[in-house]
Order: C-alpha cells, then sequence, then structure tokens
C-alpha cells in the first residue's frame, strides 16, 4: 500500500505546484509574491506530464519474440494448458518463441494489473525447446508459471506492476534529452526528483527481494507436481544449455568475419551437448543452491526413455540461413568447438580474472544534508548504486586492461569519468569522491585513486 501511495504522492506535488502557479498569476494583487515563482509551476506540471507518459508507457517486446497459437504447437500448449488447469490459473494470454535458452512468465504493466487479476504471457526460447525432452520442459514451466500460483505474489502483484511504472519513469527520464528551458528548471526539479528516486527505489527493492525470496517456492510447486528428481534434472540441463548456448554464440562470432553461417546452430547445440557438460565450478552457484535444497540427485530415478514430441516439432520451425555467403554443417561447427572450447573457456575466465573493490566513504563531506542515490557504472554498464551520505562498497569481477568508472542518475548529477588499467589475477580498491556545485544544483561524482590491494601501491 506504501508503494500506491507514494505514486499518489507523486501527483498530489505535482497538481499542488500548478495550483500554486495559479494562485501567484491569478491573485497577484493579494500577495507579493514574485511572478519568477511560477517556475516552480512549471516544475510541478514537468513532473506531472513525465508520470503520465510512465503509465503510458509500455515496453515493446523484442523483434525476436514470435507468437504462436496452439495450431501452430499442439505439443507444447498441451503442457501449458495442463499446467494452468494444475495451478488454477486463468488461460495464458499469449506464448511466444525466441531463439534464446530462455523460459519467463511475464505480465505487461497496466493499470488493471492493480486491482485485477494480470493477464499472462509466455516466452520460451528454441535453446530449450530443441534441446529438453517433455518431461524436463513440464518441471521448467511448472516453476515458472508457479510463481504466480503462490498466495504472496497474488497479493503482491500491484507491488510488481507499481514496480514496472517507475522503471518505466525511470526509464524515460533517462531517453530524454533536456531542452534550455528544461535545463533552468534543473534546480526546482531536484527536489522533485530525489524524491521520484527515493520512491522508485524502494519499490525496485521490495521487488527485487520479493523475487529471490520466491524462487524457491516456486521450485516447490514445480517439485510437488513433477518430482525432485525430474526438477533437478531440468535445473541441471537448463544451466548447461546455457553455457553451451553461449559457446555457439561465441563460435558464430568467430566465423562472422569469413561469413560462414551454420545450417542448424540447435543440431550444433545438441551435438556440442553430447560431448561436453559444464562442470560444477562453471554453473551458476544459484542453480548448485537450488538443486542441492531439493536433496540429493538420484540417478536411479532418472527415467530410461523420456518422450520428445515438444523437441521433435521445434527442430521443424528452425528458420533456414541463407544471407551468408558459404556454410558449413552443424556437425562440423560442433567438431569445430570441440577445439575451441579451451580457448573460449580460457576468455571466459579471464573476463572476471581482476577483482574490483568500488568503496566510498561513509559522510564523507558535510553537505548533502539528505541522501540520494545513483547509478555506478562500469564500462558504460551498470554494476550497482551509490549515494552520498551511507558510503558503499561494491565488488566487481571484471577483465584485465583498461576500463572507465562513470555515475548516472536522470538529474542532478554528473561524472567525471575515472579511467583506470588493472593487471590479471589481482584486486584493487578504488576510492569514489563527490563535489557539490551549490551554483547549478548538482554533484559531480568521481573516482579518484586507485590502489593494488596486494600490494598498497597507488596506481592514480
Amino acid at each position: 500500500m506504501i508503494y500506491i501511495i507514494g505514486c499518489c504522492c507523486f501527483v498530489l506535488v505535482a497538481l499542488a505546484s500548478l495550483w500554486f502557479g495559479y494562485y501567484v498569476i491569478c491573485y497577484h494583487n493579494d500577495h507579493e509574491l514574485p511572478l519568477q515563482f511560477t517556475v516552480i509551476s512549471l516544475a510541478g506540471g514537468l513532473l506531472l506530464w513525465e508520470m503520465i507518459k510512465s503509465f503510458r508507457f509500455k515496453t515493446s517486446l523484442p523483434k525476436t519474440f514470435k507468437p504462436i497459437i496452439e495450431q501452430e504447437y499442439p505439443a507444447l500448449f498441451a503442457i501449458i494448458n495442463e499446467i494452468t488447469t494444475s495451478l488454477n490459473l486463468s488461460p495464458i494470454r499469449k506464448v511466444y518463441i525466441c531463439p534464446d535458452a530462455t523460459a519467463a512468465v511475464f505480465i505487461q504493466p497496466q493499470l488493471r494489473n492493480i486491482l485485477f487479476e494480470p493477464k499472462r504471457n509466455l516466452v520460451v526460447g528454441l535453446g530449450f525447446l530443441t534441446q529438453m525432452d517433455d518431461d524436463e520442459i513440464r518441471a521448467m514451466l511448472y516453476h515458472e508459471f508457479g510463481h504466480y500460483a503462490q498466495e504472496e505474489m497474488k497479493n503482491s502483484i500491484s507491488v510488481y506492476t507499481v514496480g514496472q511504472f517507475s522503471q518505466s519513469f525511470v526509464s524515460i527520464k533517462e531517453m530524454k534529452k533536456e531542452s534550455t528551458w528544461q535545463q533552468q528548471l534543473k534546480v526546482q526539479l531536484l527536489l522533485f526528483t530525489y524524491f521520484v528516486i527515493w520512491i522508485c527505489n524502494r519499490i525496485n527493492k521490495a521487488y527485487s527481494k520479493l523475487a529471490k525470496q520466491m524462487e524457491y517456492e516456486a521450485d516447490d510447486v514445480a517439485a510437488k507436481y513433477v518430482g525432485a528428481s525430474t526438477l533437478q534434472r531440468a535445473l541441471l540441463h537448463t544451466a548447461c544449455i546455457r553455457y553451451n548456448y553461449e559457446v555457439i554464440q561465441w563460435g558464430l562470432q568467430q566465423l562472422q568475419p569469413q561469413k560462414i553461417q551454420v545450417d542448424n546452430i540447435y543440431l550444433a547445440l545438441h551435438f556440442v551437448g553430447n560431448y561436453f557438460r559444464p562442470s560444477r565450478r562453471l554453473l551458476s552457484s544459484e542453480v548448485v543452491k537450488r538443486v542441492e535444497r531439493l536433496g540429493k540427485l538420484r540417478y536411479d530415478k532418472l527415467p530410461l526413455q523420456s518422450t520428445c514430441k515438444v523437441r521433435e516439432y521445434a527442430m521443424q520451425i528452425i528458420p533456414s540461413q541463407s544471407n551468408l555467403t558459404s556454410s558449413c554443417s552443424a556437425y562440423q561447427f560442433a567438431q569445430w568447438l570441440r577445439e575451441g572450447l579451451m580457448i573460449y573457456m580460457h576468455q571466459r575466465e579471464l573476463s572476471t580474472a581482476v577483482l574490483l573493490e568500488i568503496h566510498l566513504d561513509k559522510k564523507k563531506h558535510k553537505l548533502p544534508w539528505f541522501d540520494a542515490t545513483y547509478k555506478i557504472m562500469l564500462d558504460g554498464k551498470e554494476i550497482g548504486s551509490g549515494n552520498f551520505i551511507k558510503g558503499y562498497t561494491l565488488k566487481r569481477r571484471t577483465s584485465p586492461g583498461k576500463h572507465v568508472i562513470t555515475a548516472y542518475a536522470p538529474s542532478g548529477i554528473i561524472s567525471t569519468p575515472f579511467e583506470f588499467e588493472v593487471e590479471t589475477n589481482k584486486s584493487y580498491k578504488i576510492e569514489m569522491d563527490y563535489k557539490v556545485y551549490l551554483k547549478d544544483g548538482i554533484y559531480d561524482v568521481f573516482g579518484y585513486h586507485i590502489f593494488s590491494k596486494s600490494t598498497e601501491n597507488e596506481l592514480k
């Protein structure tokens, strides 16, 4: 409820600002307030306009999502209908397939979702459909639909919806290019922006916590209907498929300069899966925890033979490749990857061979009096959130070489890029700092030096 109240506060603040501007202009003979105060009204109007756009804003689906209907894929829809009936859920709204190794039940943000049961969509990647047997696909989808069968999710769907709107609000602010008159309103908008960011962060944190704590409960739902051993097998297989799919994508990138195409990447994925299964250390630690939580993996419980109707049909609907000049067979590609696996694994390990610790001391300066958050970016990608008063320590792994750290927020914060270079198999600590420009009402967030933690020598 606090999140809905927070959104209502957005509207009240904006409307109060508009009323104040109306009062200043229409009743200027009854008070001594300068007409310049109408800029507050403009700021409130801009805030209200941003909110209206965020509620109308819809995240477009990726172009790779292809909708399918039951007549086109009866084997998959038979499993979907079985699951929604067993869990007493409303029928799925739309089903999509995509090229990747992914699966998710998702809803698109709409105002009706706050009060009524949302309409669900499902996307399943060909990476899974072409590699998994029917029991594994059933277990995977029971887990995905299991999120929505839980009472906690039903009671918290408004949090999810408002969270989607908060993300839309921040997304619109990020995409926006400020004009000259909006720059002049920046000081007045700063207070509004901090309020917006605070509410958005509260919503996003609550939704993130909600998603994490419900992952195990969704596993329990799936295990109840398909059995723990089948779910364990599905979890491990999906993790292996994801890893091998990345290997396939890496191999395709190596062939791209020669304009060589593979006639069937999913058949190649099948061949790679026959000779290579990633070891435990290469799998996600969270997947390993989920498998171990379900108990010891019983190989004697694995089926000797499983039906593969979904897989057989998926192999028939793979789009043909005809846009490049030369091609190789899936088998040839898989055998070539067999020799290149060590190179790929070495490159992957190298990409996380350096440990960075990004740190800001608590209450480093007297200002600001009110805390605010911003994004910490490493080479243009968000790696975490920073703040001014509480301080923070972010630990991330990266590759050796040159990198850049910046900070970003929709308004009120700029960042001087901090460039640095690191070496493999070393740990570094980066001290962050900030400076306030009172005249412009903005803060400059930047890194000011970096240490090698092994030698404590300052590098910059």
